[in-house]
């Protein structure tokens, strides 16, 4: 603690940046985590199944890749700064070996200090970012977006654990290997003590320094300073992954996810029924989107005979040129069951399935043949000759309800009846947790003999006009009655679509972010080494050097990090992406991965080109004063 505080002037900045790491990482997880994707956290909403199908699967899938990545990056960097914080106590260090101290209490005594230093900054860096995404949420709650604050208690302690542990073994060995060197050796800094700048270069380098006298200078100083090279490597190269990750990935999905909910629910949709029947009808596609909206099943009878008319009511709407399809539909809630099933295994011998849930779902009849719906379905719909046996179910259903649905049934209480799951949609209907059956059966089955419906679902060939609004009326009116009307769906539909999108937003904002750090990684590698080769540029100057072949020099030793780090990011982020999108998933053109890291490599290189003015300001004002005794 005394050195702690004798030294505060080096001390304090290592706080600094381990409070800013620690910051930016919580931040971040916060961030990623209560989006309200992230499936290790229970959130406390009042409909329940709030955004918990397949899509839902997937994004929580994507959450948990980057906070991952983002906890091996702060991880990565706080072994970095304590590294880089032994290495600047190296002067110290030969000093007291030379005075007698043994190894063991010189690596004691500061692995306690990094461990201050350590603790100090998490702490302060945890409150801050804590504080920093409250005020965060704040201001997305005052925009309208739908945030969450929460405390996070999984992977907070997780980077906790992994940096003490990191830095017991990675800094930890470099100080056991400085108490052991001679003090002649321990005073070399960054550059290595046995470093032989005649010895012959190894293959990629002695390439690159046949191109030019810039080249073999950029190489040769690289190569003395490769231990800060291999720092800032890493550590740009987990950005680097990181970007690239996040920005195929949300590009990827949110192009799915916006077909497939297209698909889902369709174009220029007007609902008919009953005025009460069809807002519900409405509200159960909002409960996709919308976590305060739910569904109340007990106070409403969605077969309650006033809201039921007949098949020969509607008939009139097969006239009207404007629609496209007609898709008539029976809608109520029944108690449901999921019935065990036998799981046939690959090596032989078999496995039961399931854990007889029970629920209340909504279960719609339909006619397959006119369904306007086109889902994006796993397994196949039920066909006229098949239909007494099976069912298709939402995506809800599918991931919540069932262990493996296309193995099991399920029996609908109402109807005292068994139906095989044929397939699962993507679906946003009641969030996915709606089954659907043969509309012919379900009336059946309920004893109805009139050819029942509740719901007439219409496609128009555009949007809703005057004149098609006022032939609809009329139909309505004269043949249904004066509480029955029509509802477009196109506002409903839109915001499950906005929400979508705006789910890209989110993933936007940390890309920008870790852009920003990404760039001033960049200019503080350039800037590291300006003090340590002022030397260098002052020879250099002496026997005739342009400021103009500086420049060069410093851009390509930054252009050594940029693109290693790139395209290594181009080969993990496409793997990454391949093991947990790209199997469900639409893809996107195979130029699209490389227009994405060319844009970055563009980027990147145009920021390290504009960064050297500011230092070259500094080089030009170099002096034999900047010489280190030392």
């Amino acid at each position: 603690m005394k050195d702690f505080f004798r030294s505060k002037e080096h001390s304090f900045p290592y706080v600094i940046i381990v409070s800013l790491i620690i910051a930016l990482a919580e931040f971040l997880i916060l961030f990623a985590s209560s989006i309200g994707l992230n499936e290790l956290i229970t959130y406390n909403f009042q409909n329940e199944f709030y955004f918990s199908g397949g899509l839902s699967h997937l994004y929580s899938n994507f959450t948990i890749l980057i906070i991952s990545l983002i906890i091996i990056l702060a991880f990565i960097m706080i072994l970095v700064v304590s590294s880089s914080l032994i290495l600047s106590k190296k002067r110290d260090i030969a000093i007291m070996k030379s005075l007698g101290t043994i190894p063991r209490k010189l690596y004691s005594f500061y692995l306690i200090e990094v461990y201050v230093i350590f603790f100090i900054g998490f702490i302060l860096g945890f409150i801050i970012g804590l504080a920093a995404f409250g005020i965060f949420s704040l201001f997305l709650s005052s925009l309208g977006f739908l945030g969450f604050f929460y405390f996070d208690l999984f992977f907070t302690p997780i980077l906790f654990i992994a940096s003490i542990l990191g830095i017991f073994f990675v800094p930890g060995t470099i100080m056991r290997k400085l108490a052991n060197r001679s003090m002649v050796k321990i005073f070399s800094k960054d550059i290595p003590f046995d470093l032989d700048a005649s010895k012959n270069i190894s293959l990629v380098p002695k390439w690159i320094s046949a191109m030019g006298f810039n080249f073999k200078i950029s190489v040769l100083n690289t190569s003395r300073r490769k231990g800060e090279y291999k720092r800032f490597l890493i550590v740009f190269s987990i950005i680097s992954v990181i970007i690239f990750t996040l920005g195929l990935g949300t590009f990827v999905l949110t192009q799915s996810a916006q077909t497939w909910i297209q698909k889902a629910q369709g174009n220029n949709l007007i609902v008919i029924g009953h005025e009460n029947l069809i807002q519900q009808y409405a509200l159960m596609y909002e409960m996709f989107s919308d976590p305060s909206i739910i569904v109340d099943t007990d106070e409403f009878d969605f077969l309650d005979p006033q809201y039921l008319f007949n098949l020969s009511d509607i008939e009139e709407f097969a006239l009207i040129p404007e629609i496209s399809k007609i898709d008539e539909r029976l809608l109520f809630f029944s108690e449901t069951s999921e019935l065990d099933g036998i799981l046939y295994l690959e090596g032989g011998g078999y496995q039961i399935i399931g854990q007889e849930r029970t629920g209340n779902f909504p279960v719609l009849g339909v006619n397959t043949s006119n369904l306007i719906q086109n889902f994006e379905i796993e397994g196949n719909y039920f066909t006229s000759s098949n239909s007494f046996m099976y069912m298709f179910i939402g995506d809800g259903l599918g991931y919540n309800f069932f262990d493996f649905p296309l193995d099991q049934s399920m029996r609908i209480e109402e109807l005292q009846h068994t139906f095989h799951v044929s397939g699962i949609v993507i679906d946003t209907f009641y969030s996915g947790h709606a089954a659907y059956i043969d509309s012919k059966i379900m009336r059946e089955e309920l004893n109805f003999t009139n050819q029942e419906i509740n719901l007439v679902i219409l496609q128009l060939q555009s949007g809703i006009n005057d004149e098609i609004e006022d032939q609809l009326n009329l139909v309505i009116s004269g043949n249904l009655g004066e509480n029955f009307t029509m509802l477009p769906l196109a506002s409903t539909f839109q915001k499950n679509q906005d929400f979508i999108i705006n789910l890209g937003l989110f993933p936007s904002i940390i890309i920008v972010v870790l852009l920003i750090i990404s760039l001033l990684s960049l200019y503080n590698y350039q800037k590291s080494g300006i003090m340590d080769k002022a030397k260098d540029f002052l020879i250099m100057r002496a026997i005739g050097s342009s400021y103009r072949n500086i420049k060069r020099i410093l851009f390509l030793e930054t252009f050594y990090v940029i693109i290693p780090s790139l395209f290594f990011s181009l080969g993990v982020g496409m793997i990454l992406n391949a093991l947990v999108l790209f199997e469900r998933v639409t893809l996107p053109p195979l130029s699209f991965p490389f227009i994405l890291i060319g844009i970055l490599i563009a980027l990147f290189l145009l920021f390290n080109y504009l960064s050297l003015y500011s230092l070259m300001k500094k080089v030009k004002i170099f002096s034999i004063k900047d010489f280190e005794i030392y």
